[in-house]
């Protein structure tokens, strides 16, 4: 995981003048609370909330609050800053968390997302065949870029015959039909629609100009690197900067 704690940090190190001391943050999909915990070393004052459904690491490192996923647990106008890491896109309702965010932001608050791009779902769906065949001939496992279950695991939960048609096409990452309608779901024209039909302001969108896929092929590739491949290939997430109104 430590690949991907690194290019989490890099994308938040893009948006830390946002984070400063005192600041009160709501972070949503905390997963284990790395990026918690980075933010409360910038000073903020950090409350942290997941669903009791995600992967669970070993490892955690700062706390993080159980929620429904639907109404967040703290009062009307309490953060200056509501953050999410590529969290929105696993929402099914998003006008609804939208909603929550609009209330429990202050007056003039920010709103600050990184989202993958349509880059990364491409390059995804390509990663997953290369994922396949590194499986099936037994080379070295390539890092998942998150928890990746096992056969077993994709059994029990969706049965055989839609386990085996995962296996065989790449299936969607977030709460939409298929892979290839992702790219349009992720696109920035679609996100930015739903900013502003749910009364915020946006203040900026641009790419993180950071190139990865769901699976790490190269884990131990640099993140200069990687912005290089960026440039080429396009960048994996965008960072969205949106404004209460």
């Amino acid at each position: 995981m430590k690949s991907l704690e690194n290019l989490r940090a890099q994308e938040l190190s893009l948006i830390g003048s946002y984070f400063q001391p005192g600041t009160r943050v709501l972070e949503i999909g905390g997963g284990n609370g790395y990026q918690a915990s980075l933010l409360h070393a910038l000073g903020a004052t950090v409350k942290s909330i997941d669903v009791a459904q995600r992967p669970v690491d070993r490892q955690t490192f700062f706390p993080v609050d159980i929620y429904d996923g639907r109404t967040i647990p703290s009062a009307d106008d309490s953060f200056d800053v509501v953050f999410s890491s590529n969290v929105l896109e696993h929402i099914q309702d998003i006008d609804g968390m939208m909603a929550e965010i609009h209330r429990v932001l202050k007056v003039g608050g920010v709103a600050l997302h990184i989202l993958p791009t349509p880059v990364w779902r491409f390059w995804t769906i390509v990663a997953h065949y290369v994922y396949l065949i590194i499986r099936v001939f037994g080379l070295r496992r390539p890092v998942a870029s998150g928890h990746v279950p096992s056969l077993r695991e994709k059994m029990q939960r969706s049965g055989l015959w839609a386990t085996v048609m995962r296996v065989l096409v790449a299936g969607p990452h977030g709460e939409y039909p298929s892979a290839t309608s992702e790219l349009w779901y992720y696109s920035r024209t679609r996100w930015l629609r739903v900013f502003r039909k749910n009364s915020f302001h946006v203040v900026q969108s641009s790419p993180s100009g950071i190139f990865y896929t769901g699976f790490t092929i190269m884990p131990s590739l640099s993140i200069s690197a990687r912005q290089r491949l960026a440039r080429i290939l396009g960048s994996s997430t965008f960072i969205y900067v949106l404004r209460k109104v």
